[in-house]
């Protein structure tokens, strides 16, 4: 325990005499944490952490084709009512577009906003609640461009 003591001694001496160098390795080691700290969240969240649905591990995902044009949407309305309706494999369907844009109207403010654009049952399917409010249900469809939410004042 001792030489312990001594060294960590030393080592502060060190540093002390060369100020520059002292502040270069602070700088370094912090950015180094700082970096894995970032990394560890993100792996943390993405990857180890599964998704906050009812059953996320009987989730699939059907494409007709592949992704083109950093398009999510791979088929249409119609095509998707069509394979909801002559589903015999799984225990339900709900379709997304995940680069829908709206203008969002709030008083005098008007703003454009970006999100996902789903079919009614999305939020049923996945077995999510929402803090506050509601979500939208089957109920609210009425086939494309419907648009439930969209153009409340």
């Amino acid at each position: 325990m001792k030489d312990l003591l001594l060294d960590v001694r030393f080592a502060l001496r060190v540093l002390w005499k060369s100020p520059a160098f002292t502040l270069v390795a602070l700088l370094t080691l912090m950015l180094g944490i700082g970096a894995n700290i970032v990394v560890f969240g993100v792996v943390n969240a993405v990857l180890l952490h599964p998704v906050d649905v009812s059953d996320p591990q009987n989730l699939y995902q059907l494409r007709l084709k592949p992704w083109t044009s950093f398009k999510l949407l791979t088929t249409s309305y119609p095509a998707y009512e069509d394979l909801r309706r002559r589903n015999t494999t799984f225990s339900g369907m709900a379709g997304f577009d995940g680069f829908a844009e709206a203008t969002l109207r709030w008083g005098n403010t008007v703003k454009s906003v970006t999100g996902y654009a789903v079919t009614g049952n999305y939020f049923d399917l996945l077995g999510v609640q929402p803090e506050v409010g509601r979500f939208i249900h089957e109920a609210d469809e009425h086939g494309p461009n419907s648009a439930a939410l969209c153009g409340v004042e």
